[in-house]
């Protein structure tokens, strides 16, 4: 018997490895053998004690423990029982996705389980991804075209798949047009190109971006909150030019995908025009709570003068 732990922060990888687990065990041994435990809310007295006995309605026996890290005493527990000699009479598979990787448990499911990482993919490797996503629904899509539906959907592998299913369905060859008539950009991509535009003086596109997203009836807070963003992302990685993507998006808890974006964007910006859009865009915020001005009207302008 064993004990299996799926941890990092790619919930999608995570979620789909432990499917392909649960699938295998369930058409050789049946749903029966699965027992779900919800670690955070249960009694490790009432709990642990099943994990050495056999289950008295099949052959075979596998546990799913979600939620180990959110219950102190539970953990506490585990711990002890896996330091020592092993004595489940069932396999075992801890699920914790956002476990500290300082914390005690942490170090002792990594020692003592079969522990199996999956972190967020870097865009080249959702790229990869993609395409071979693509190929095993037998469809087709180049290298350009699987980067630009990551630039549209965003890193959320999940949703990315979804968008993968739905354009097949409409054609097995994958096309940036096909991608521009059925896939929705997501807010945070389309502040990226609008940011995007602004500081590389395409002032045209930048006010297009910008009806667009109100025409979508996104709301100018919103669109306030996601340009402070980007344009705190271009500030870091301008800050520390030195720093590896990974290690930036590691000392900041930030997504890798959105780093290596800000750096494309952010090699062709002074320091001194980031400093004038944070605090032009800081004063409409300020304004748009404490007076009564048109909003938008204040982003337009605000647009032409960072553009």
């Amino acid at each position: 018997m064993s004990v299996i732990t799926l941890a990092g922060s790619n919930s999608y990888l995570i979620e789909n490895e432990l499917n392909v687990r649960l699938k295998s065990f369930i058409a050789s041994s049946g749903e029966i053998g699965v027992e779900r435990i919800d670690a955070s809310v249960a009694n490790p007295n009432d709990v642990l004690p099943r994990l050495s006995s056999p289950s008295l309605f099949a052959a075979e026996k596998i546990t799913v423990i979600r939620g180990l890290s959110a219950n102190k005493e539970f953990s506490e527990q585990f711990i002890n029982l896996l330091e020592q000699p092993y004595p489940y009479e069932t396999d075992i598979l801890v699920v914790e996705p956002r476990i500290d990787a300082r914390s005690r448990l942490y170090k002792t499911l990594k020692q003592k389980t079969d522990f199996k990482l999956f972190n967020e993919l870097r865009p080249y490797e959702l790229s990869k991804w993609i395409i071979k996503s693509v190929a095993s629904r037998e469809g087709s899509i180049s290298a350009n075209v699987a980067e630009y539906l990551v630039e549209r959907v965003g890193p959320n592998q999940e949703q990315i798949d979804n968008e993968i299913e739905k354009l097949i369905l409409y054609d097995k060859e994958i096309t940036k047009a096909n991608i521009d008539l059925l896939v929705e950009p997501s807010i945070g991509s389309t502040t990226f190109d609008l940011a995007q535009a602004a500081f590389s003086h395409d002032v045209h596109k930048a006010i297009g971006l910008y009806l667009e997203q109100r025409a979508l009836r996104v709301d100018p807070a919103i669109i306030i909150g996601s340009l402070a963003w980007q344009i705190n992302l271009l500030a870091l990685v301008k800050s520390d030019p030195s720093k590896s993507d990974e290690q930036l998006a590691k000392d900041n808890g930030i997504n890798p995908w959105a780093i290596s974006k800000a750096k494309r964007l952010a090699k062709d910006i002074n320091t001194s025009d980031l400093v004038y859009a944070v605090d032009k865009l800081l004063e409409i915020d300020s304004k748009s709570k404490s007076t009564s001005i048109n909003i938008d009207d204040a982003l337009l302008y605000y647009l032409l003068k960072i553009s």
